[in-house]
């Protein structure tokens, strides 16, 4: 219900402003008219001085090393007595491989290709987890570097401690401890601690060496591997915000790795080139004629050109007749790129055909009227346009039936918007009612909600600097997570409301920002709510006078805002359409 309109008769009538442009024309930039915002991933240069705190133990003797591991990591003689012995297995397995440092026995090793270290322990447990603690422990420090796929093949539970210990770097102790502020559980918080204590110990540097393009080929590179038990989102997400805000990365760096591993816009040659077009002529062309149209087009707009020019036309016409080195088509040629055109690759007739063929036949009367302002450029391409009148006669009737079929479902999907509306509205309150009745008792306190008898349970980890709230059904045994469900519900309510009372889109509801709740006094002193709708999908600003039911929807997303956070967050948004980053704004959804 949110790809259109919801609930257009029940939309509020209201005022407009002259603001009419959302998209305004793109200045030329660089290599074409778009500018990627995505960083590149890179390894970091390497150091002129490697970090060896503790001292450069590279061709150093077994017994010296183990000694100095021993005096660092452990306290007690008792402790050391057990390190020494793990110490010494390591490096006595290394010592069976050849090569002149203890670097080079470990590349020889073949660690670095997966192989876990505790693998030539074979099935002595001990052995496994004394070797595979003593590895953590080399890598700590600096006595031999691995590869990414080297260190995340081994589990160290303890590793970013014992790398701090070793690193004693004050740069590296700030982030930690700007890490440990984080709203988050203490998991993520050790997560993010352990993923750069990890990317500098794989790239062999300190802290002040790390690079944008240096942790976003860490992140890149630790997806890539897809180790067993890993997530599948990025690491370092938590680390590159808290980098950024300590003045480590540039002020022009993205402030989060999303926006670093954005692609953002694509230039115009790249777009055409992802097709592969066998003439260089008519792929020059194409580039010149989309990057001309773009002036007076969004970016959206500009890949759907590109996309029916390109793909559904031109590279069609090759598959049809490769020899073809023009626009001049023969009827034979154009008539089986039609025949295609009404047929998906499903075998189900194409409902739209008319983008393509008013694409197409756009592009030969432009070229046949730039030609006459400069035939020096465009004279060569001028052809005869093949798609004639006939192609397009029941043009406006079949847009009157697109309009009717959208129509038609918006009219199906009507009578079900009161029993959403009620449905949502239900759920909210009822786990809210629940989630007011946990929060007035403790962990391991039962409590009544509509008759309910509850149990509230501890989470698993009470160490997160908001504890989520869970609650057992003493009837059923059912567990829920309340603040989670709470929180769900709430925002489910708030957008299908806020679609259905003021009839806007769903692009228009997410641009919605603390600054368009706005208020105006009448000559009498009656204060009417206002709800300033940014231009979309009509290219208009619109003014709504907000009902009261739809104020209060806006007044609890703002009360929800200033309860979690103390005021509502600034952040930037991400247009995946025009695939631009907003500025700075205090969006309510």
């Amino acid at each position: 219900m949110t790809g259109s309109k919801v609930g257009n008769s029940m939309r509020i009538k209201g005022p407009t402003t002259n603001r009419v442009r959302r998209h305004e024309a793109e200045e030329p930039a660089g290599n074409g008219i778009y500018t990627p915002t995505a960083s590149l991933p890179a390894p970091p240069p390497p150091p002129s001085r490697p970090p060896r705190s503790l001292g450069d133990f590279s061709t150093a003797p077994a017994e010296d090393i183990v000694n100095v591991a021993a005096d660092h990591f452990s306290q007690s003689e008792d402790l050391k007595w057990k390190q020494r012995s793990h110490m010494r297995a390591f490096l006595g397995h290394l010592a069976t491989f050849p090569g002149d440092t203890w670097q080079e026995r470990w590349e020889a090793s073949g660690h670095d290709e997966g192989r876990p270290v505790g693998d030539a322990a074979g099935d002595n447990k001990p052995l496994r987890r004394r070797l595979n603690c003593a590895a953590g422990q080399a890598f700590a420090l600096r006595l031999v570097r691995p590869t990414l796929l080297g260190f995340r093949s081994n589990r160290f539970f303890h590793y970013s401690p014992w790398f701090r210990g070793v690193a004693q770097d004050p740069l590296l102790e700030e982030f930690c401890r700007r890490a440990d502020q984080l709203p988050m559980s203490q998991a993520r918080r050790t997560r993010t601690k352990f993923d750069v204590c990890c990317a500098l110990t794989v790239f062999g540097i300190d802290l002040k060496d790390l690079t944008t393009e240096g942790l976003l080929h860490y992140a890149v590179e630790s997806r890539r591997h897809e180790l067993a038990g890993e997530k599948s989102s990025f690491a370092g997400t938590l680390a590159w915000p808290i980098l950024h805000e300590m003045g480590h990365f540039p002020a022009s760096a993205p402030r989060s790795l999303r926006g670093a591993v954005t692609r953002g816009q694509v230039p115009v040659e790249e777009a055409v080139d992802r097709y592969q077009l066998r003439n260089r002529e008519m792929r020059d062309l194409l580039v010149e004629y989309i990057r001309r149209r773009s002036a007076g087009l969004d970016y959206s707009t500009l890949r759907g050109l590109t996309n029916l020019l390109v793909r559904t036309f031109w590279k069609q016409i090759e598959k049809i007749n490769p020899d073809q080195k023009d626009l001049k088509l023969s009827e034979e040629t154009f008539t089986q790129w039609k025949e295609w055109l009404m047929v998906l690759p499903d075998g189900k007739p194409r409902l739209e055909v008319d983008g393509p063929m008013m694409a197409v036949r756009a592009l030969y009367l432009d070229l046949q009227s730039w030609a006459a302002a400069e035939p020096e450029r465009w004279a060569k391409w001028v052809a005869p346009c093949p798609i004639r009148d006939a192609d397009l006669r029941w043009f406006q009737v079949r847009r009157r039936r697109l309009q009717e079929r959208m129509a038609n479902r918006t009219r199906d999907r009507q009578p079900l918007l009161p029993i959403l509306s009620r449905h949502v509205n239900d759920r909210w309150h009822r786990l809210k009612t629940l989630l007011d009745a946990a929060l007035t008792v403790e962990n391991g306190e039962e409590f009544t909600a509509e008759g309910v008898t509850w149990l509230r349970v501890s989470s698993k980890d009470q160490r997160h600097n908001r504890p989520p709230v869970r609650a057992v059904n003493r009837a059923t045994g059912e567990l829920i997570h309340v603040s989670k469900d709470e929180g769900i519900a709430f925002w489910q309510w708030a957008i299908v409301e806020t679609l259905r009372l003021a009839g806007l889109r769903a692009e228009e509801l997410i641009e919605l920002t603390h600054l368009s709740v706005r208020q105006y006094q009448r000559p009498n002193g009656e204060v009417v709510a206002l709800l300033v709708v940014t231009p979309s999908k009509s290219d208009r600003e619109r003014i709504i006078p907000m009902s009261a039911e739809l104020f209060h929807v806006v007044a609890q997303v703002i009360r929800r805002h200033r309860t979690e956070h103390g005021t509502i967050p600034v952040c930037v948004r991400y247009d995946s359409h025009e695939r631009t980053w907003s500025e700075p704004l205090p969006y309510l959804f």
